[in-house]
């Protein structure tokens, strides 16, 4: 496997990889930026989202941090984005996040991609915790985080206002890495 490139063995749809970006990944994640429902999940309100907004935030995404690619291990199309934000070398953390594709759900793959992401974080980045912050009512992300062996350690009452004005319990969530460790 390519050294920029860390791979999930699961059998099926859920073989997946995180690879580093590619100007061919452009449509995918803007479907994904320009995608509302997606952003307010994310927690994330873009102000322009237009193909040069598009583009300077995955500028920003690949300085920031990690920022790779979640694709298809076949075919190695894009379905969503992984990233480590916020990293404190130090102290070894870092805030970790996902975006998969609408299509791209449902298979397992967003399973493989906290595993991947968690991997990521210990391997690459030599981080101790991965840290989450996840809107309390994103049942679906909170399910697939605890599974991977994240704990909620708060709340941040009405921490996120979504495009609508409405706000949102946000749940902090870590875990050790050093429990993921082969």
């Amino acid at each position: 496997m390519h050294p920029q490139m860390i791979g999930f063995p699961a059998a099926g749809e859920a073989s997946i990889v995180l690879r580093q970006p590619q100007d061919t990944d452009f449509d995918v994640l803007a479907d994904i930026r320009r995608d509302a429902a997606i952003q307010d999940m994310l927690m994330a309100i873009p102000d322009a989202t237009d193909d040069a907004a598009v583009k300077s935030w995955i500028e920003r995404r690949r300085n920031d941090g990690a920022f790779r690619i979640v694709a298809d291990a076949t075919t190695r199309e894009a379905l969503g984005f992984v990233q480590i934000s916020q990293i404190h070398r130090r102290n070894r953390h870092g805030y970790g996040g996902l975006a998969l594709l609408n299509s791209a759900r449902g298979h397992g793959r967003g399973h493989a991609a906290v595993a991947l992401l968690t991997r990521l974080a210990c391997e690459e980045l030599m981080l101790a915790k991965l840290l989450l912050e996840v809107r309390k009512d994103n049942l679906v992300a909170l399910k697939v985080y605890h599974a991977a062996g994240f704990r909620v350690v708060g709340t941040l009452e009405d921490h996120f206002r979504d495009r609508d004005g409405n706000a949102h319990d946000v749940l902090l969530l870590e875990r050790l890495l050093t429990e993921a460790r082969p």
